[in-house]
């Protein structure tokens, strides 16, 4: 499966219990606090899950993980490289 926004909103609606009405694709999500680190681990389970890639522990970062925009571009280069 190719990740798309859908399914990553439906995730953080269905498993994070996060409001999404006003989450658009660049908004920010851990730096703002819409996220924590808790659910991190959640979506990043959910990545590997439903995408085939591994989550390298080093791109656990703001640059990749900050809005759905750059988790989506993040699943594109790491499901690439596998």
């Amino acid at each position: 499966m190719t990740m798309n926004a859908e399914s990553l909103l439906k995730f953080m609606v269905d498993s994070l219990d996060v409001d999404v009405s006003d989450i658009a694709l660049d908004s920010p999500l851990f730096s703002s606090g819409v996220i924590d680190s808790f659910a991190l681990v959640s979506l990043m389970t959910f990545l590997e899950s439903e995408c085939p890639m591994r989550v390298a522990p080093e791109d656990v970062n703001l640059d990749n993980f900050d809005s759905i925009e750059r988790i989506l571009a993040y699943v594109a280069r790491a499901g690439s490289s596998e």
